[in-house]
């Protein structure tokens, strides 16, 4: 005998929760949030300069080319040169308990950045992303925090390459010089 499901056998909390789910995608659809997509970048090749760790360099590396950007090695064959001043990355004491005894830490990402044509033309001054990220600490799990830490610092690098990528994002390209008979519109 063939066992069937009505309504009725599922359960109020089955039915309830996914109610609720449809209801949050379509006010999160309603008000218009949606996934992050490409960005789109005026830019088809650019070169990454300056002080950035491999981690760094293999996150940009990777979401410029999600984005169709070829990333070049000489400034000749580039249209944007972003140039990465600095990375930083520190852990900073939060707080302590009556004991002495450290209970959190700030995690601090920090990376300083400009972008610039191949001519030299500044089209982003140097400007900073600085991000935070509290955690508490537990003395008796030690190797847990470590392996914590990591994830935290390997997440906001990642948010600090997306920021880059939309702050790059929003540099307006600058016109090509062309020659006099190019600008000049053509007769038919």
């Amino acid at each position: 005998m063939k066992k069937t499901t009505s309504i009725y056998s599922i359960g109020r909390r089955q039915l309830l929760g996914g109610g609720l789910s449809i209801l949050a995608m379509c006010v999160l659809g309603a008000c218009g949030w949606r996934l992050r997509g490409k960005v789109d970048l005026p830019y088809k090749n650019i070169l990454i300069s300056g002080n950035l760790t491999q981690e760094l360099r293999d996150d940009l590396d990777m979401l410029l080319r999600v984005n169709d950007i070829q990333i070049v090695k000489a400034a000749k064959d580039a249209e944007l040169i972003l140039e990465i001043i600095s990375e930083q990355n520190a852990r900073q004491v939060l707080s302590y308990n009556s004991a002495g005894q450290i209970t959190a830490y700030r995690i601090i990402s920090r990376v300083v950045f400009r972008a610039f044509d191949p001519n030299g033309i500044e089209l982003m001054p140097e400007s900073d992303i600085y991000l935070t990220r509290d955690i508490d600490f537990n003395q008796s799990n030690i190797q847990a925090f470590d392996q914590q830490v990591a994830d935290y610092v390997k997440d906001m690098r990642m948010d600090i390459v997306s920021q880059l990528m939309r702050r790059l994002a929003s540099i307006k390209q600058l016109p090509s010089k062309q020659t006099p008979s190019e600008s000049q519109p053509k007769s038919r």
